[in-house]
């Protein structure tokens, strides 16, 4: 095993889905046999956003200044389109993505009406493959924090077993039962687990619990169930504690918020952050995200997160 201070990595994002996105804004979300209307100008149509859960996470450390890595399965598009040489400027750390000759990355089809409702429609190319690949040891055994995202499969299950043996978090960022194979397996290996309140009810009544105490029972730490404007709350088997959202300036895209507040409550634990420091400053992560397009277009510096930390919730940002 080893040790949290021998790991090079401060947060790993692991799990294959989509890596660019298409985002667009809609007069309203459609009914079967509507006709919708993209509202935003015309040029943003053909606009395509670096995203994916797993990178969003990853990116949301590099930029605060933290060691991260990306473990999973991409196409050679990754390459072509740039997304790789901008997360080598990152420093993000890119042996555990294996790139696939001749595959294509998924694409996301997001949109969003003025109320901040949203769909998604996704592509995922050669994610939809993820099983037939192995997770990188070498990558999750450095990972301090490992951020588990869709796809909840084999790989994904491995990586967190691999995580977990060496001593790492395994953070879960979602709803497991969308892999029903996997499921039961990953609520024995979640430390922390991240989810909207629909999502936690979702899996508590897939896995035929009584209540989140047998989460708990399974070894779970805390839950952090996200509930959009009304920010998020810390749940253990004795308390809740409401997580109050980060003011933004202005909101021009929700997209990639819950995954900049993911990222953010992930690097908080790996600098060894109280939960609660943890899921403010994930907060504060999610403010930028929402004041432009595009998942990663607008992620702060570590100094941008303690200014806004300290004017939204009134005591700097511990260090």
């Amino acid at each position: 095993m080893t040790s949290s201070g021998d790991k090079t990595l401060d947060v790993v994002g692991v799990g294959s889905w989509t890596n660019f996105d298409h985002i667009f804004v809609v007069d309203h979300l459609p009914e079967p046999g509507d006709t919708v209307q993209i509202t935003g100008a015309i040029d943003s149509v053909e606009q395509i956003f670096f995203g994916g859960c797993a990178p969003n996470n990853v990116a949301v450390t590099a930029q605060l200044g933290g060691r991260s890595g990306l473990v999973g399965v991409a196409g050679e598009d990754f390459q072509t389109r740039g997304y790789q040489a901008y997360f080598e400027n990152l420093g993000v750390d890119l042996r555990g993505l294996q790139i696939v000759e001749g595959a294509h990355c998924g694409h996301s089809f997001l949109y969003a009406d003025p109320d901040g409702n949203s769909i998604c429609i996704s592509h995922l190319g050669i994610a939809a493959q993820q099983e037939k690949f192995e997770p990188s040891a070498n990558v999750l055994r450095q990972a301090k924090v490992a951020v588990i995202n869709y796809r909840f499969d084999r790989y994904t299950l491995k990586a967190a077993e691999l995580v977990r043996e060496a001593g790492g978090t395994v953070v879960v960022s979602g709803a497991t039962m969308t892999g029903p194979d996997s499921a039961e397996a990953f609520s024995y290996l979640t430390d922390y687990l991240i989810c909207t309140e629909h999502e936690l009810q979702q899996m508590i009544g897939f896995l035929g619990i009584v209540g989140r105490d047998a989460l708990f029972d399974r070894g779970l730490r805390d839950i952090v169930p996200t509930r959009g404007k009304r920010g998020s709350q810390i749940v253990t088997r004795y308390a809740i504690t409401d997580i109050p959202i980060a003011p933004a300036r202005h909101v021009v895209d929700p997209t990639g918020a819950g995954d900049g507040f993911t990222g953010g409550v992930a690097f908080g634990l790996a600098r060894s952050l109280p939960l609660a420091d943890s899921c403010r400053l994930g907060a504060v992560v999610a403010s930028f995200v929402v004041e432009a397009r595009g998942c990663q277009t607008n992620l702060p510096t570590y100094a941008q997160v303690e200014a806004r930390y300290f004017e939204a919730f009134g005591v700097p940002l511990a260090s």
